[in-house]
């Protein structure tokens, strides 16, 4: 393939270690690639590479775990969910995840995509579990766990063919400020994304579209079921940060809490069913906590700290380090408040995200009564050879 002559060396390189020069996937000129950035923002890109953005989508020899490689042939995955073929160690291209959980790619030779097995294995409680995802993770989850993700080609009477590119199969710098090419070329700040500036609304947008539980009907996934992203609406185009994405897709999805007409206490079916918590604690107080994980934007649009301006997610989370330090989530609390508002009283953990594993609700309920639940601590085992 003959590559776009701005491309950055750099961007070619991580491209070819994640074996995206292919069919599913081209060099994108509009994106220099994470290592472009690091030239420049040294502390930035290394602070970014112990982040977990950074881990959560990784070629298997790099970031597999090492109980999972211990683990495998007791319980461990044996066969590909969609196929039922059966699947092996050796055959594993892509781990996804390793502070939560763990779950395994491989490549689907029908569309060029991959494959979930499965079973995946929950870092905290030592065990395998059934996971049943039988779609192509590339056109239902890549708009989050990749950077620079757009739908090249697209048929909505056959999706099976549809064609699609990534600058990068992880989540880099370029995913939260945007394509950096022009940047790079000028080292002008007006040509990249900054959040300082923005209003927190608008801060918190950005990483609101991945933070979220939505289904989309305009872009089935390979497979054509509907789908679980949001990639651009117009072929060949990528989101950028900025962009207002809630103004998309008004009739196609269903996103809620985002869209007036799709309500947080509505029952509904298939990956947004119980995606909130409709007990009576949540009808008490007006405030539902999460059932399922990423969605804490939805969390948040319902909070005082949202709605009063008060603060936006990078107030109390860093993706990296720059000319401030990172920042400690559950230290921020007392920044503005005494000593009894804990993470633990206030955010306790709702969104399960494995068995027995819970994300921190972030609807800053003041009246929260909902018991703490087993959240993440401490870091993953790698087995890198």
């Amino acid at each position: 393939m003959k590559l776009p002559a701005r491309m950055s060396k750099f961007a070619v390189a991580a491209l070819a270690s994640f074996g995206l020069l292919g069919a599913a996937a081209a060099a994108d000129p509009e994106f220099a690639g994470s290592q472009a950035c690091g030239k420049c923002h040294q502390d930035a890109y290394k602070t970014w590479k112990q982040s977990n953005h950074a881990k959560m989508v990784r070629p298997k020899d790099e970031a597999i775990l090492k109980d999972v490689v211990e683990q495998w042939g007791n319980g461990g995955p044996t066969k590909i969910n969609l196929t039922d073929a059966p699947a092996k160690l050796d055959d594993v291209v892509y781990v996804v995840g390793s502070y939560w959980k763990q779950r395994f790619l491989v490549k689907n030779a029908a569309t060029g995509g991959h494959l979930f097995l499965d079973k995946q294995w929950n870092r905290m409680t030592k065990k395998w579990e059934n996971y049943g995802q039988k779609n192509d993770w590339d056109t239902n989850c890549a708009t989050c766990h990749s950077t620079g993700f757009r739908l090249t080609s697209y048929d909505d009477k056959n999706p099976a063919a549809q064609k699609w590119s990534m600058a990068e199969i992880n989540i880099a710098c370029e995913a939260c400020h945007g394509a950096g090419a022009k940047h790079v070329k000028s080292r002008k700040k007006a040509d990249i994304y900054v959040f300082a500036g923005k209003s927190k609304a608008e801060q918190t947008r950005v990483c609101g579209y991945c933070h979220i539980r939505l289904e989309n009907e305009k872009f089935k996934t390979a497979q054509g079921n509907p789908a679980e992203y949001l990639p651009h609406p117009e072929i060949g185009k990528t989101w950028h940060p900025g962009d207002d994405w809630t103004k998309w897709y008004a009739s196609e999805a269903i996103i809620p809490g985002v869209h007036a007409e799709d309500k947080m206490d509505t029952l509904y079916k298939g990956d947004l069913a119980g995606m909130f918590k409709l007990d009576d604690v949540s009808k008490q107080n007006g405030f539902y906590d999460a059932g399922k994980h990423h969605q804490q934007y939805q969390e948040f649009l319902q909070s005082k700290h949202y709605q009063k301006n008060l603060a936006s997610c990078s107030d109390c989370h860093s993706s990296h380090a720059g000319k401030k330090p990172m920042i400690v989530a559950k230290d921020t609390c007392k920044g503005c408040h005494d000593a009894s508002f804990t993470v633990e009283k206030y955010m306790p953990g709702t969104g399960s995200t494995a068995a027995g594993l819970f994300l921190r609700t972030h609807t800053f309920n003041k009246n929260q009564s909902r018991p703490p639940q087993l959240t993440a601590t401490g870091e993953p085992e790698y087995n890198k050879k």
